[in-house]
């Protein structure tokens, strides 16, 4: 079942096809999206992730042999989607928490069970977030 990939809402129509490639419309949130583009979602979570730990944007297109002005994208496409899932998450405060950052390490440290678990800090305008990437 094709889910959303801004809310993850299961309540998707068909909505056309383009060069080939069904489009879909989320009926909760109204996003237009594709499924089974030209590049994976790994390859973009590893462009978010690799932005989030201050590798350049033109570094991350060389290894990850894109355009630079696509993992521009990419990571701005990340942004509206998680400050979407931040604005309409259920009992939520109206503005995430802002910390600081020797806050954000000792919280890593303290709290890392698992070495596979990867953290970055999100740092729109005046607001910041703990992410946890896997």
């Amino acid at each position: 079942m094709t889910k959303c990939t801004r809310c993850g809402s299961g309540r998707v129509i068909k909505y056309g096809q383009t060069a080939g490639k069904q489009r879909f419309v989320c009926k909760e949130c109204g996003k237009n999206f594709g499924v089974g583009g030209k590049y994976s979602p790994a390859r973009k979570h590893t462009a978010v992730v690799m932005y989030l730990n201050n590798v350049g944007i033109r570094r991350i297109g060389y290894f990850l042999n894109v355009s630079h002005v696509l993992v521009l994208n990419w990571i701005k496409r990340a942004y509206r989607d998680l400050a979407y899932r931040l604005q309409n998450r259920a009992g939520a405060s109206e503005e995430p928490d802002v910390i600081e950052l020797d806050e954000v390490y000792t919280f890593v440290k303290k709290n890392l069970k698992d070495q596979d678990l990867q953290y970055g800090l999100l740092i729109a305008g005046e607001k910041a977030v703990l992410l946890r990437l896997k």
